[in-house]
Parts: structure tokens; sequence; C-alpha cells
């Protein structure tokens, strides 16, 4: 059939599990060696091994593969790590279609990482939250602020033609600032990714266990009243930060930069199947695999209880048929409220990990970013 033959999942890997040389404020990542026990400093050949073949599996014989490298930091897995990769996707490939994407701090990128990404094709994620003033606000590590670095780092994935995006956070820092943000970006990629920062306090129990942030609600998820923390972005604030956005691209760009909510946003309205498993319908068609071959549904709910597996000793194919409750808790999950909003088709109740406001009617809880998305959509289908 046509559509099991281009059937596709978006299965990261996270290389170095959680391990990172930056420490930035709002990072949920650094806590899960100590966390989940993980005693691997990096992925072990037998785990790479399956997670290259087996994600070959997973994908329809006519899709594009993708492999997703991600961390903590993936460039401390060494380049080895990733030649190693390579050989594993010929040896298993047999000609398909493969992309090897890699999210980076791009803090430690150097020439040789730049040649080898240029030479084999590589998409890079660079992680950097606009001008320096901004930037340094959150992402800093032992020695302070990471602008600097990104910024050489920057430089030298042009300087050997690597393509790169851009993912900047919103968070509190920046939320007031789309047009700076946006200026700065614009010179440096034409492809932009607009992630909301939203965290919230753990539980004293929780961070006796270890974790910094609390457990995110879901199917598995106790639900328990959590404050926000201070970095989180607003909702009307990142709802206006889109707007600002959107109305400099307008003005500059329209046609020639690609803003990622924008292009999916666009897409909902004709119908289109979103890129974005945040404004899909369904989620469950992405996982995490981790240092040591488990399998979590999501890596925002990388929590022992929502352990699916280890693809060592069970098949990723299995795992992912797991994930289904999961993935239907998406829809299925929504207060009756929003299947009366206008936006819904747009978007599709957000993610699940940030529905953490009680609904008004008592039944559910919404998302956290609601208004928000109202500020946002309704700016964007009045402006389209």
């Amino acid at each position: 059939m046509p559509g099991e033959n281009t059937r596709t999942f978006a299965v990261m890997a996270k290389v170095v599990g959680g391990r990172c040389n930056l420490r930035c404020t709002y990072c949920y990542y650094t806590e899960k060696p100590t966390l989940l026990s993980q005693g691997y400093p990096r992925m072990p050949e037998d785990v790479l091994e399956a997670y290259v073949q087996q994600n070959f599996a997973i994908n329809g014989k006519d899709a594009t593969v993708e492999f997703a490298w991600h961390g903590g930091e993936p460039t401390l897995g060494g380049i080895d790590f990733f030649q190693r990769a390579l050989e594993l996707e010929k040896k298993y490939g047999q000609g398909r279609t493969v992309v090897n994407t890699l999210q980076t701090n791009a803090t430690l990128l150097t020439d040789e990482w730049c040649d080898f990404f240029k030479k084999n094709g590589f998409l890079l994620g660079v992680s950097v939250d606009g001008p320096r003033e901004l930037h340094d606000i959150y992402r800093v590590g032992p020695e302070g602020g990471s602008f600097a670095r990104v910024l050489r780092s920057m430089e030298l994935l042009r300087k050997h033609e690597v393509p790169f995006n851009t993912l900047a956070t919103v968070n509190r820092g920046n939320e007031k600032y789309p047009g700076e943000v946006y200026d700065f970006l614009r010179e440096y990629t034409d492809y932009m990714q607009f992630l909301p920062v939203v965290e919230t306090q753990a539980t004293l129990f929780e961070a006796e266990d270890g974790q910094h942030f609390a457990m995110p609600p879901g199917i598995k998820s106790t639900f328990l009243r959590h404050p926000v923390t201070d970095f989180s972005v607003t909702p009307e604030g990142y709802g206006n930060f889109l707007c600002g956005v959107f109305d400099r691209w307008s003005e500059m760009d329209r046609g020639k930069k690609f803003v990622r909510i924008f292009e999916v946003t666009a897409g909902n309205m004709q119908g289109r199947p979103s890129s974005l498993c945040v404004h899909n319908p369904l989620c469950g068609h992405a996982a995490s695999v981790e240092v040591n071959g488990d399998v979590y549904p999501c890596e925002r709910y990388v929590f022992q209880r929502y352990r699916l597996g280890n693809i060592v000793e069970t098949p990723l194919e299995e795992l992912m048929e797991k994930n289904r409750r999961f993935g239907m808790h998406k829809t299925y999950g929504l207060p009756k409220e929003c299947f009366s909003c206008p936006y819904i088709k747009l978007c599709f109740g957000g993610c699940p990990k940030d529905r953490i406001v009680p609904a008004d009617m008592g039944e559910g809880r919404k998302n956290y970013l609601c208004p928000g998305y109202r500020i946002f959509f309704g700016h964007f289908l009045k402006n389209l």
C-alpha cells in the first residue's frame, strides 16, 4: 500500500544522554543521567546498530528515513561515533534515501566537524535565542554566556557551507523582543523554529528524586498543580512574540525565509499533515531512544513510568505500537470546550506537556499557552 510505503516516524537518538557542556537555566535534560541512572558516556555499539537497523525497519520503504541525533550535546560523542553511524546506515539502508540531522548548542564546533558535516550531507539545528544580550540570559555554562562561541560556530558553518536552521526558545527573557530576535536570526539562516519554554516547579518529592522540574501531565502522570518557573514564557508573551516575528517576516522576508510555525499553520489551514507534532491531531509517531537503548514516547516524557522498553531486547516496531495510547491522548485528552474553539484545527490542543491549566468547566486540562495561541492564530488569519 502507498501509505505503508511512505510511512515515517521521527525517532531521535540521544547520543550521550543528557551530558552537556552547558547548563542552560531552562534545560530539562541535564538531569536525565542521574534520574535514570545512565552509566554510559555515549551510546554503545550494540545500541547504535539496533537504532540504525530498526529505524530503517519501521519507516516505509519509499520514505526518506531521518536519523535525528540529539543530546544533551551530541558532538560530545565524537566524530568517530558518527562515522560508525554512517557505516551502519550504508550497511542497512541498501540505497534508501537518508537524511542525518543533528541538534547542537554550537559551542564545540571546529573546522574538522564542519568538514565532516559538509562531506556527509548533515543538516544542523543550532540552538540560539537571539543576540548576545538575550541569548546569554539563560544559555550559560561554567564560563558564563555561550553567545560568543555560538556566533563563531555559525560563522564556521557558513564558511564550510553546511546547511543549518536555528532553534530559538521563547522565554521570559526574550518574549518582548521579537523584532530583535528575528533581525538577528535572519542574518544567519533562512529557516527558523521558535520553541516556547514552559516548565513547572518540581514538588518536594520530585526534587528528592533528582528532578529539576515537575513531570508533565499525561496518561501516566499524577495531576498536581505546580507553579510555573520564572523563566517560562507568559502565554500572552508567546502570542505577541509570534505576531511580532510574523509582522517582521511579512515586511521583509515573505517567500524568502521560512518560519516553521508559519508553514505548519498554513498547512493546517489547507488540511495538509503537519511536520510539527505540537499542532498535529495525534502524536506518538515520535520517540526518544536513550543512550542505553531505552525507548520513551517523547523526549519530554523521559521518566521511568513512561519507559516503553529497550531496542536491544524488543524491536522498535513493537515499542512504537505500545505508544498508540499515548499518541491518541493528544486529542482524546482535550476538554470539551476546546472542540468549540475556532482555532482547534490549527492548534489541536498544543503539546500535552503544557496542559497544566484546569478547564473552565472542570473537565480535563487546557494548554497553558492557549491565550497566546488565540492571539497568534487570529493575527495570522487576519494578515496572511
